[in-house]
């Protein structure tokens, strides 16, 4: 079905919140500090927002001191930074429906981004040659990523980052998360990898092209045209280099499939998906097979990959390979590998799925996410907390209730089926 000659890259996508090269962890919830752990000195006094921002200032600088970085540096970046308001509000947005991954699929290979993309590997044909050559990953798969994450540098954000990661540190909901990436940036400035004039990213912290945190920034981001700067936000050698060389650390296989359409027999166990990968020859003999009658080559057989249907069984069925959990370092979602992959093969002049999507199911709120969890618990499908994110130990969950019920036990959820759910007593 592909040769190694190939690079193939096909993805899929069902939602989990993206923490990678690209995006911040996930939320942590704040916890109540204990009387035998006593919160912040910033914290506990009755002082106006900003007061306590100054006391939290004054502490990050001596807990960075102590840590070996040189003072006067920490006050010159810290002292200035303020309160990022509009990162909050960002933080805090809860977006009451997810879209369906159809439409974010179909959005990750529009027109703007195709014809965009087509220009781009124009452009830079010298230098993805030199990328492929250094790191072995596509220039299709790049120039996805290039795409999705900033339009290609257009849409690179107006952030301060030192500003929005102090925010981040002092509100207390990503207190970790902020402090590590405000030492990542110390990392950047001293070392002189990058100046603090260029400086400039997303609400979340992420800066250039193709969208590093700091920490990535500074254990992945290169210097590839070696002038003495990792320019991620005006050189597109370095900053299609540094995705490429994320890429290969995570262990990309040049030559090898992203994922690959499949069809099932009737009657096929849908409680094997999402489970533990099998090699394409285990897969076949248990139903799976190439769609529209066509034969996997003989080399593809030893390949391992897991099986899934992120529109349910009414949906596309996808073989994902190892190519694909790399992407997922990248950004960890099953739509974002989805939309860089469709991207990437269109750009070859491909398409991915010939499958249409249950297009007129409609999808659930973040709320009726919430009330699925706590329904699946209270009729003993334990799917653990109750946080509106539909993650693997939901959809575990629901494919227990499914097939308790006789359905196809395919994890997915849509309103007609949620009503049966919430009906049941």
């Amino acid at each position: 079905m592909w040769s190694r000659s190939l690079a193939p890259l096909l993805t899929l996508s069902l939602l989990a919140l993206p923490a990678c090269a690209a995006t911040p962890e996930a939320k942590a919830s704040a916890s109540e500090p204990s009387q035998s752990a006593p919160a912040p000195s910033y914290a506990r006094a009755a002082l106006t927002q900003q007061e306590r921002f100054n006391i939290w200032k004054s502490e990050f600088i001596a807990r960075a001191a102590m840590k070996g970085y040189d003072k006067a540096m920490v006050e010159r970046l810290i002292l200035p930074a303020k309160i990022e308001e509009r990162a909050l509000e960002r933080d805090k947005t809860q977006p009451e429906f997810s879209k369906p991954i159809w439409s974010y699929v179909d959005n990750a290979a529009n027109a703007s981004r195709l014809n965009g993309g087509r220009s781009k590997l124009a452009e830079n044909s010298a230098t993805f040659d030199a990328i492929e050559a250094r790191y072995k990953v596509p220039r299709h798969i790049l120039t996805s990523i290039w795409g999705l994450e900033t339009a290609y540098g257009k849409i690179m954000g107006d952030y301060y980052p030192v500003n929005a990661l102090a925010t981040f540190a002092f509100e207390g909901r990503r207190t970790k998360f902020g402090e590590n990436q405000l030492y990542a940036l110390l990392d950047l400035l001293q070392s002189g990898a990058v100046r603090q004039d260029q400086l400039i990213s997303s609400w979340a912290g992420a800066m250039g092209m193709t969208q590093f945190i700091p920490a990535t920034f500074r254990d992945y981001a290169v210097d590839f045209d070696r002038d003495g700067n990792k320019d991620l936000w005006t050189n597109e050698a370095d900053a299609l280099g540094s995705a490429a060389h994320y890429l290969a650390r995570h262990g990309w296989r040049w030559g090898e499939p992203v994922m690959a359409e499949v069809a099932v027999d009737s009657g096929f166990d849908y409680s094997l998906i999402e489970g533990s990968k099998k090699s394409v020859n285990e897969w076949t003999a248990l139903g799976v097979r190439p769609i529209g009658g066509q034969r996997w080559s003989t080399d593809a057989g030893f390949l391992e990959a897991k099986l899934i249907a992120p529109g349910g069984h009414r949906g596309p069925k996808l073989l994902t390979f190892k190519n694909f959990d790399v992407i997922k370092k990248y950004n960890n979602s099953t739509s974002y590998a989805m939309g860089i992959t469709v991207l990437a093969e269109a750009l070859r002049g491909k398409s991915v799925i010939s499958t249409d999507w249950p297009r007129s199911d409609k999808p659930l709120s973040f709320e009726n996410k919430k009330a699925m969890q706590r329904k699946l618990n209270q009729l003993g499908f334990n799917v653990g907390g109750v946080d509106g994110v539909v993650g693997s130990g939901t959809r575990k969950g629901i494919r227990a209730w499914q097939k308790s019920r006789g359905f196809p036990a395919d994890g997915y959820m849509e309103q007609t089926l949620f009503a049966q759910l919430m009906a049941q007593r």
